[in-house]
């Protein structure tokens, strides 16, 4: 069942779809499937935490200048929960999915993150009301992660040490902080712009990663000299730029309109592009496994985007 927020536009339909929406959600979903990466340039060069609250920092630069009324986000009526959605899916998200990563293989984590972002915001829709548990949705559910396992079948191995399970408690922990901070989002946007709001969590982001930062990585001005290399900063200026501005503010009005666990489904479609990418430019091995996952995890997807458009 689709609901529609007080305040958002009708949309024209054909087949039940949203012309505009899906337009945006493969936006988005390459954007965020070319983002893996930009990530991997940069936190090959500076300490990760820090280079994601620079990512924040950078977007709360640009959008305080062209965004106006970001403050609203942080009125009486909003303070609490611009600052506790933009503690979890920012802060909450980006240090514990780091620190996981520092001891499990990016296979496991992709696998881990990827395959819990869309179970975690059904399941937290439905405990909110947003959402009635359908069939066809739970089939998609279990299609998508079944492909994201034969997606990562020859990527994903966990040795069994105890702090490898740690890192991979770590990153259940940060998807948990994503899905969370997505669904307490929600609600914002019936007075909030999707833009407004990526701005002001942009800013809790930014503080709350950079604070981290300060205590947890070894920074000096060399880490600096480094960032502005030509790599690392062109890697930072397209997560803040493409990664954030664009396609987190997209998915916030996918959030609106169709709701959190069909924006969500994203994650069954980057993995592809983030495939597609890493063949053509590191030389990723490609071979059935990846090309059956990818098969398997559109089916799903559109599976649930057309139950979640046309019920």
């Amino acid at each position: 069942m689709t609901t529609r927020l007080p305040g958002s536009a009708p949309a024209l339909s054909i087949s039940g779809a949203t012309v505009g929406n899906l337009g945006l959600f493969i936006v988005m979903s390459f954007i965020w499937g070319a983002t893996w990466a930009a990530v991997k340039v940069g936190i090959m060069a500076v300490p990760p935490i820090f280079f994601a609250g620079l990512r924040y920092a950078l977007v709360s630069a640009m959008l305080v200048f062209v965004v106006s009324d970001v403050r609203e986000a942080f009125s009486r009526a909003s303070v609490g929960r611009t600052l506790l959605s933009g503690t979890l899916v920012n802060v909450g998200t980006y240090s514990f999915l780091f620190w996981g990563m520092q001891f499990v293989g990016s296979g496991v984590s992709g696998l881990i993150n990827l395959s819990l972002i869309p179970v975690g915001l059904f399941g937290l829709s439905v405990l909110v009301g947003d959402e009635e548990p359908r069939w066809r949705y739970l089939v998609a559910l279990a299609l998508g992660a079944g492909g994201l396992v034969v997606l990562f079948s020859g990527k994903a191995s966990l040795a069994g040490s105890s702090t490898e399970l740690l890192g991979a408690a770590a990153i259940v922990v940060a998807t948990f902080c994503y899905c969370l901070g997505t669904v307490l989002s929600r609600p914002l946007l019936r007075s909030l712009t999707p833009l407004q709001l990526t701005g002001a969590q942009a800013i809790v982001g930014a503080f709350g990663l950079l604070v981290l930062a300060a205590v947890l990585e070894p920074l000096s001005l060399d880490t600096l000299r480094v960032l502005v290399s030509p790599a690392p900063l062109a890697a930072l200026l397209f997560l803040a730029i493409f990664g954030t501005v664009a396609a987190y503010t997209i998915y916030l009005r996918l959030v609106r309109d169709w709701g959190a666990p069909r924006a969500g489904l994203y994650s069954f479609v980057s993995p592809i592009v983030a495939l597609t990418i890493g063949w053509i430019l590191f030389g990723e091995p490609v071979g059935w496994r990846e090309v059956g996952g990818a098969a398997i995890m559109l089916a799903a997807a559109s599976l649930a985007l057309k139950h979640g458009t046309s019920e």
